[in-house]
């Protein structure tokens, strides 16, 4: 098979990290933004500061950018959740493999008892 072992697995560890922190960076900036879309009343201005006569003639947009606000605070949180999701899956891995490192070099690096054969 040219040198390759079908059942070998490779990570690297520290960039395996690294990913898993950006990922759980990009979760708490979509969260944050999904927080400042939810707390505030978008397109109010079309219903305040349009003037008389004018905010019924702005009521529609107003209420359209208002569901458009409520929407994208839900997939932003959704995309947070995933992007949390994925961050804590990728640290686990990272640990688990840095773990099963470190226990197989400990088996690796204990001596074997002698075969008994003689070195030529």
């Amino acid at each position: 098979m040219g040198g390759v072992e079908p059942n070998r697995i490779a990570m690297d560890v520290e960039q395996v990290s690294a990913v898993s922190v950006y990922y759980r960076r990009s979760s708490l900036v979509l969260n944050a933004v999904a927080d400042d879309l939810a707390a505030h009343d978008f397109g109010r201005w079309a219903r305040t500061d349009a003037g008389p006569g004018a905010a019924s003639s702005l009521g529609p947009s107003a209420a359209t950018y208002a569901e458009m606000s409520a929407t994208l605070s839900a997939r932003l949180r959704t995309q947070s959740q995933a992007a949390a999701v994925l961050a804590q899956n990728l640290r686990d891995s990272a640990i688990a493999m840095a773990d099963g490192d470190a226990r197989a070099a400990s088996e690796i690096a204990r001596p074997t008892p002698g075969s008994g054969v003689a070195a030529q």
